[in-house]
């Protein structure tokens, strides 16, 4: 008998519900809603009302937009960009990005502002994070009170479920517990996620992942990493840190890794790799260490070498692009994905290993699955750490329903404004 009691499945149903109008364009029927998710018409009438009660779906009216057939108009539903804002943090070793996302995804405010994290304590980090989400919210004419919740995305191994960083490039230390660090500043709720899980949500909501089941998405950067959407939602494994592509392991005893292990996919693929093998191949690299401005430069000189003709540069991409090939192919044959996205943001390097890796991925594929085989290229930019954060949030807070939302939460306020309980849009970020 099922252990899931009436609350538990009304959420389910709902997140069904919003999930699917956001994988659809936005403008969906009652009837398509109840084909899609399985649902009768009976419950998505139900819930549909309560969401119009809510304020989080409008009606429209689509007589005028061509309506199949005679009888009444077709009305169809679409999300109200207005009914919540959500607050994106992407904090990197060189940057933090901040954004301000409506309900729909749409970003109203973003920036992006240089700083090196491991320069600061917990303490001032913190302070910095505040002050920033202040800025931003100002910058798109909201206020905290706007806000249902705030999606910040790490480098690292994080355990999405606490939001743990056991480990980061961006913290001195290792075992941060992130999440409740930031809790204690905000009254909304916080959510702290590995940030190529937030590139692959902004995939399965607005981009190359969107309306499939099962995809790979694979993030080429100044490390390496990826995600997993399984039956159209992002797995997270038992402890919320599944799709560590750049920490499986290629050798025993292999170069050091930033993580601190050897022979990882990341030390024949990430930016650090690329300035090593450079180095050996007589590329000139100052003898200290480096930030992420000049290792940025760096790669960008050594892209521009390969592009000229330089043998020893080209090369290097090769041979990025063969463990890449084989990475994607053991994944291929591990997972059967219907597609595996490979997204490059600031590093566009794509060109120069893509036919190594797509020749090595050819040939290490399991034969029944050579046929279906797709991989495809994106190139992105900050913005997408923004749609990702708020696909974050949105996902937890759809899924755990707003009815359990904390007191601070703004949905909760509004509740209780309308019940005369307290007055909503009041600043609740502590300093």
């Amino acid at each position: 008998m099922s252990t899931r009691g009436p609350a538990i499945i009304r959420n389910i149903n709902r997140f069904d519900v919003l999930h699917t109008i956001r994988l659809h364009d936005n403008q969906i029927s009652r009837s398509e809603l109840s084909d899609l998710t399985g649902l009768s018409q009976a419950t998505i009438s139900s819930i549909v009302g309560h969401l119009i009660d809510e304020g989080a779906l409008v009606e429209d009216d689509a007589s005028g937009l061509g309506a199949r057939g005679r009888g009444r108009p077709l009305v169809m539903l679409r999300l109200n960009p207005e009914y919540t804002h959500v607050v994106g943090v992407k904090i990197a070793t060189h940057q933090i990005v901040f954004s301000v996302t409506d309900f729909v995804g749409n970003v109203c405010a973003s920036d992006n502002i240089p700083v090196e994290p491991l320069k600061l304590t917990p303490a001032q980090l913190l302070a910095f994070i505040v002050r920033g989400v202040r800025v931003c919210l100002k910058k798109a004419g909201k206020s905290i009170g706007d806000v249902s919740g705030i999606g910040v995305g790490l480098p690292g191994f994080v355990d999405s479920h606490r939001g743990m960083a056991f480990w980061s490039p961006v913290f001195a230390s290792s075992n941060v517990n992130f999440r409740e660090l930031l809790q204690t500043k905000f009254d909304v709720p916080v959510f702290v996620e590995n940030d190529a899980n937030l590139v692959t949500l902004a995939e399965l909501w607005f981009g190359m992942a969107k309306g499939l089941e099962n995809a790979v998405v694979v993030t080429i950067e100044h490390g390496t990493g990826s995600g997993l959407i399984f039956n159209g939602r992002l797995y997270r494994g038992a402890q919320g840190l599944a799709a560590e592509f750049g920490h499986t392991k290629l050798v025993f005893n292999g170069p050091p890794c930033q993580c601190g292990e050897r022979g990882c996919m990341e030390t024949r693929t990430a930016a650090f790799a690329i300035i090593h093998e450079a180095a050996k191949a007589g590329f000139r690299i100052p003898k200290r260490p480096l930030d992420y401005n000049e290792r940025s430069r760096l790669v960008q000189e050594i892209v521009a070498r390969a592009e000229a003709g330089d043998k020893a540069m080209k090369r290097i991409f090769e041979q990025m692009g063969r463990y890449l090939g084989l990475g994607i192919a053991n994944l291929v044959n591990l997972l059967n994905p219907e597609r595996v996205i490979i997204c490059q943001g600031a590093i566009r390097c794509a060109h120069l290993f893509e036919d190594s890796l797509r020749l090595i991925a050819e040939q290490m594929v399991i034969p029944p699955l050579k046929r279906n085989l797709e991989i495809v290229i994106h190139h992105w930019g900050d913005e997408v750490w923004a749609r990702g954060a708020a696909s974050l949030v949105l996902l937890e807070l759809d899924q755990k329903g707003r009815s359990e939302l904390p007191r601070g939460s703004s949905v909760y306020r509004r509740r209780a404004a309308r019940n005369g309980k307290t007055r909503p849009g009041v600043n609740d970020v502590s300093t």
